[in-house]
C-alpha cells in the first residue's frame, strides 16, 4: 500500500547551449519523485518540454494532486495506477511518468532484482549515442571528435534549419571520425517533405543508419511518404507519443522505427506496450530523453535492456547537466552499464 508521496525540484545548468530545431536551451528542470511503502520507496523523474507541454509549475501542480489519488491504494497494481493518475487530467505524462518509475522502482528493489531483470531483461549494458545540437560546422565537428575520444561510438547530429548546411556538417563529422563511429540524425520536424526527401538521400552516401522525425508531428501522411522515398530508415518521434499513436503508425506503415521516451509514455507501463506492439509490426525501437538527470535516464536504460526489440539507446543528457542531483550510471568503452544494486540503482537526494 502506497504510504505517502514526495517531490523536489531541481535546476541544473546545461554545460553549453543545446540548439535544435525547435528551440534551444542553457538549463534543465527535473522534479525527482519519492513514492513511499512501510519502510520501502521507489523513485522517478519529470522532465518538463514543449513535447508533452508541461511546465515545472504544470508537474508540481499535477503531483500535488497525486497523493489523494494513490495514497492508501495498492501498488502493485500498475494499469489501475495509471488509471487513476488519468482520472487526475489528460496529458501530464512527465508528471506521470515519475510517478510510474517510481513505483517500478520499488517493486524491482522488493523483489531484489535490477529493474531490467524485474522487466525480462538479460542484458546489462547498451551502446549510446552522444548528440550534437545544431552548431558551426567547425563546432559541431570539434564536439564530434571530442565525444569520440571521450569514449563515444555513437554520434547523433541535430540539423532541420538549413538543409544544405546540414548535410555538409553531417559529411564533415563523417569524413572526421571515420567510418566505424554510428552515425544518426535528428531533424526535429525541421523540414518540408521534399526536402526530407532530398536529405534522405544525401544521407545515404555518408552510412546514416536513422533519420529522426524530419517532418511535422502531425503530418502523418507527410512521414510516411518519406519513410517510401528513402533508403535511410526513418524513426518517429514526436509524432509518438501514446500507444494509440504508435498503433497507427505501425498499422500505416509511416515510419521503419519508433522512439520511445519515456517522458512521453507517461512511464514505463506503457512504454512495454508501445516496445511490443512495434515488435509485432517488425519495427525496432530506440529509447531516447529529453533533458532528463540520471534518475530516469537509468529508468531508460533498464527498459531498453529489458527488450531485445531495443536496437538502439539515446540516453545521453545527464552527460549535459552540470552537478546532477542524482548518480549511479556507469559509462564504459562508449556503452551506459546498468547500475549495481536492486531497482534503479541510483542514489538521490531523497533517499533519507
Amino acid at each position: 500500500m502506497i504510504d505517502s508521496i514526495q517531490f523536489r525540484t531541481f535546476v541544473n545548468r546545461r554545460n553549453s547551449t543545446f540548439r535544435i530545431a525547435t528551440g534551444a536551451s542553457d538549463a534543465e528542470e527535473n522534479v525527482i519523485v519519492k513514492v513511499v511503502s512501510r519502510d520501502e520507496f521507489g523513485v522517478g523523474n519529470a522532465n518538463p518540454t514543449n513535447v508533452t507541454r508541461e511546465t515545472v509549475a504544470s508537474i508540481e501542480a499535477f503531483l500535488s494532486a497525486v497523493p489523494k489519488k494513490l495514497v492508501g491504494t495498492d501498488e502493485t497494481d500498475v494499469q489501475k495506477l495509471h488509471q487513476r493518475l488519468d482520472s487526475l487530467a489528460e496529458g501530464n505524462t512527465a508528471a506521470k511518468a515519475a510517478v510510474d518509475i517510481a513505483v517500478f522502482d520499488l517493486l524491482s528493489k522488493r523483489a531484489r532484482k535490477p529493474l531490467y531483470k524485474f522487466l525480462g531483461g538479460k542484458r546489462s549494458r547498451m551502446l549510446t549515442d552522444m548528440t550534437i545540437g545544431i552548431e558551426s560546422k567547425e563546432t559541431t565537428v570539434a564536439k564530434a571528435l571530442r565525444h569520440y575520444k571521450a569514449g563515444f561510438r555513437a554520434l547523433k547530429v541535430k540539423v532541420g534549419l538549413d538543409l544544405e548546411e546540414d548535410v555538409r556538417r553531417v559529411a564533415a563529422v563523417r569524413d572526421a571520425v571515420g567510418p566505424k563511429v554510428e552515425l544518426r540524425v535528428d531533424a526535429n520536424q525541421g523540414y518540408s517533405v521534399e526536402q526530407a526527401i532530398m536529405f534522405c538521400q544525401e544521407m545515404r552516401s555518408l552510412d546514416v543508419v536513422v533519420v529522426e522525425q524530419p517532418v511535422k508531428a502531425e503530418d502523418y501522411a507527410g512521414l510516411k511518404r518519406v519513410t517510401e522515398a528513402s533508403d535511410v530508415p526513418i524513426m518517429a518521434d514526436e509524432c509518438v507519443k501514446s500507444v494509440l499513436d504508435a498503433r497507427k503508425v505501425a498499422r500505416e506503415g509511416i515510419a521503419d522505427m519508433i522512439n520511445i521516451k519515456l517522458m512521453k509514455s507517461a512511464g514505463i507501463f506503457d512504454a512495454v506496450m508501445i516496445d511490443r506492439l512495434a515488435g509485432a509490426a517488425d519495427m525496432s525501437t530506440m529509447v531516447g530523453c529529453m533533458g532528463e538527470i540520471q534518475v530516469s535516464i537509468a529508468a531508460g536504460l533498464h527498459f531498453a535492456l529489458s527488450s531485445e526489440n531495443v536496437r538502439f539507446a539515446d540516453l545521453d543528457s545527464h552527460f549535459c547537466i552540470v552537478d546532477d542531483p542524482s548518480s549511479g550510471i556507469v559509462f564504459e568503452d562508449g556503452h551506459l552499464i546498468a547500475p549495481k544494486g536492486f531497482g534503479l540503482g541510483i542514489k538521490t537526494p531523497l533517499d533519507g
